[in-house]
């Protein structure tokens, strides 16, 4: 039975570096790769927020996933892609994790910074935490 692996993106260097191991994973233990990526949701509680904020959030997200899918696509390797929008991406990951009975979540250790860091904290230390499964976090 192949490994079912959620590989979560923001489109930065640093999670493309699990969106890579996820493709050696793919490659050498033929596992079933899920690509996801979560808009960070911006709407309530944002007024001061330029009114199309969320929008670009929803924009960066599905460009993560198009990049991440991309390396798939070049190796002839097919994924299904997921593009969610959360507060707390961390939570939108674990629970794709228990929903879909993925064997291993697969992410970079950083991802975004400054301002979006700080509301989001980090992603990686929640998912290990509450993960469902195991969870590689790639340097």
């Amino acid at each position: 039975m192949a490994l079912n692996v959620l590989v979560a993106t923001d489109g930065s260097e640093e999670s493309m570096k699990g969106v890579r191991r996820a493709l050696e994973l793919a490659e050498l233990e033929k596992a079933n790769i899920t690509i996801m990526s979560v808009a960070f949701y911006a709407r309530d509680g944002f007024d001061d927020m330029p009114f199309n904020i969320q929008d670009k959030l929803e924009a960066q997200a599905l460009a993560a996933v198009k990049k991440a899918k991309a390396v798939f696509d070049e190796k002839g390797i097919p994924v299904q892609t997921v593009v969610e929008a959360g507060m707390v991406p961390a939570n939108n990951i674990v629970r794709r994790a228990e929903e879909g009975k993925f064997d291993l979540i697969v992410l970079g250790s950083t991802g975004v910074s400054g301002l979006m860091r700080v509301l989001i904290g980090s992603t990686a230390a929640k998912v290990v935490a509450q993960a469902p499964c195991s969870v590689s976090v790639i340097r």
